[in-house]
């Protein structure tokens, strides 16, 4: 089963790892990093994410074992009554996690490069291949020449930015908080913006363009992006 967050937190607290006031920032971290996708509520694991687990189980086995994790809670709260030295809890813990670190700093291999994804397109100032990186805001298009072609630009859709004379391209981006928006590649030239996604198809009542939907009672439906237009259309399987 997947997780939702309230499934997670749940877990957690279950398990004895984090506590309250940590819940947030748990959240935060694996949205943040793009270790997870929310699809319809739950918790989908991205490829880094599932690479990341893979690395980490491999390099710090006891730490990401939940026993672990709930004993060392139990630690922190006998030092916080006052029935164990910090200094020792710290020194148990550091000696083994140093060497670890250690470890794992010299044989652990680099991920990112392994998550590039090969593209037919050709960096327009070097010549040299385009690939698809992951970043803070989703994917994009960088030059394979990197670092010394700095060139990148966003990673399209392939449907037409729907506005008039416009000859940009539908872009995926996401904001700060991880949500998934669609926009125009020329911005800030064109200032499209839509949380749904475009499908490349215009309105037949108001000409404006029509978005991918999602809810319960309908399942996927197709919808006008014109908030005075009423138009939908189930979407054909």
């Amino acid at each position: 089963p997947r997780f939702s967050e309230a499934s997670l937190i749940k877990t957690l607290e279950e398990e004895g790892i984090g506590r309250p006031s940590t819940y947030a920032s748990i959240m935060e971290v694996i949205r943040s990093r793009d270790y997870v996708e929310s699809h319809k509520g739950n918790f989908h694991p991205t490829p880094l994410g599932e690479m990341v687990i893979e690395l980490l189980i491999k390099s710090f086995p006891d730490i990401l074992n939940v026993n672990f994790t709930s004993y060392l809670e139990t630690k922190l709260d006998e030092v916080e009554e006052g029935k164990a030295d910090w200094v020792d809890l710290l020194r148990s813990f550091y000696g083994p996690f140093a060497s670890d670190l250690s470890r794992a700093q010299k044989e652990m291999r680099y991920v990112k490069k392994e998550l590039e994804e090969k593209t037919d397109k050709i960096c327009e100032k070097c010549g040299s291949p385009m690939v698809i990186k992951h970043g803070r805001f989703g994917k994009f298009l960088s030059c394979s020449n990197f670092p010394k072609c700095k060139n990148s630009r966003p990673l399209t859709i392939g449907i037409d930015c729907p506005k008039k004379g416009c000859d940009g391209e539908i872009v995926q981006r996401r904001t700060k908080r991880r949500r998934t928006f669609y926009g125009c590649s020329n911005y800030p030239e064109c200032n499209l913006f839509s949380w749904d996604r475009p499908t490349g198809k215009s309105c037949p009542e108001c000409d404006s363009f029509l978005v991918e939907k999602y809810s319960k009672s309908k399942g996927r439906y197709i919808k006008c992006a014109n908030k005075e237009c009423s138009y939908s259309e189930l979407q054909s399987k």
